[in-house]
């Protein structure tokens, strides 16, 4: 009996041994490695969504993924990139909704067709941006602001002609029946710099290079971009709040694949992407970035973006900008 109880276990705990690597079996994806092309400079929310995304799917299918940084031209230089890659499944498009929906009006041309020339895969996260100013610059409030652009007094400043945060910016200023002078900048790091200098006396921007110079009170915001305030920024007011009531933005980032890609591998990879979203370590990492996790089917991300598209087009006419 006892030998038997013996080989029993010896035999229990040999099928348990062989059993254990296939509860992690990754599944098969048919290149050895993917690339998360993000289209601006390192360190920004998109490289960080990216890398974020990036761990995940390791753990989840057989190919390495890496990271790598396109940046320039808003991000049409890295968008056209991946427009062009072979749609073997190892390129992907990780970053804003700029280069997809906003470009195609800001500039004369862009060398993809957002609508032809990619594959949506899903959405990963949105946004609100928020309104600041510095304590240097006397304004307290979003009145005070208009008042002295009323009179000629301010400047506003952006990460650059027909980025995000300056078609956002044009987007107040139509609501509030201002006009403005335009500063931009190369980037939201030397944006951020601007402002608290007073250089510029306000700028629209996304949290992640805001929030740490608000706690410090080196900034202050004046509002926040979606239609209700955030929990994320107490005592903050939405510009739709404060009676903008046309006036919400919440800029999206999402993944997309490269023209042609088939249906199959952008439907598994949308499940990966949704399966990773719904994790709550992964919700906490995207909510310190001041985004929230987004998810989105291939085809809701589809009509996103063609809706969008029409949107900013508006905006961009309303405002009379370009990047060109």
């Amino acid at each position: 009996m006892f030998r038997r109880t013996i080989l029993a276990t010896t035999v229990a705990l040999s099928l348990t041994a062989a059993l254990a690597p296939l509860a992690h079996a990754k599944d098969a994806w048919p290149v050895k490695t993917i690339t998360l092309v993000q289209p601006y400079a390192p360190g920004g929310t998109s490289d960080m969504l990216a890398r974020i995304i990036a761990m995940e799917l390791e753990k989840r299918i057989t190919a390495n993924v890496i990271v790598e940084s396109k940046a320039g031209a808003n991000g049409n230089i890295a968008t056209a990139y991946v427009s062009r890659a072979k749609p073997d499944g190892g390129t992907f498009l990780v970053g804003s909704s700029s280069p997809v929906v906003i470009s195609p009006s800001l500039y004369k041309s862009v060398p993809y067709h957002p609508e032809k020339d990619l594959t949506p895969i899903t959405t990963i996260a949105k946004a609100p941006f928020l309104l600041v100013t510095s304590p240097k610059s006397g304004i307290h409030n979003v009145q005070e602001l208009i008042a002295q652009a009323k009179a000629d007094k301010i400047n506003f400043g952006s990460a650059g002609a027909g980025s995000p945060q300056h078609m956002i910016a044009e987007m107040f200023n139509t609501e509030a029946k201002i006009k403005v002078p335009h500063v931009p900048y190369k980037g939201s790091a030397p944006l951020v710099v601007a402002v608290m200098a007073n250089e510029v006396q306000y700028a629209i921007d996304n949290p992640v290079p805001l929030k740490p110079q608000i706690d410090s009170g080196k900034l202050k915001a004046l509002a926040i971009t979606s239609k209700h305030a955030s929990p994320k920024f107490p005592g903050v007011k939405s510009l739709h709040e404060l009676g903008f009531t046309n006036f919400e933005v919440e800029p999206w980032y999402g993944m997309i694949g490269s023209k042609g890609l088939p249906k199959d591998l952008a439907e598994r990879m949308n499940k990966y992407v949704q399966d990773i979203l719904a994790q709550d370590h992964v919700k906490q990492k995207i909510s310190e970035l001041g985004a929230d996790a987004f998810g989105m089917s291939t085809g809701e991300f589809a009509k996103l973006i063609s809706a969008d598209i029409k949107k900013w087009g508006a905006a961009v006419k309303a405002s009379g900008a370009t990047a060109d």
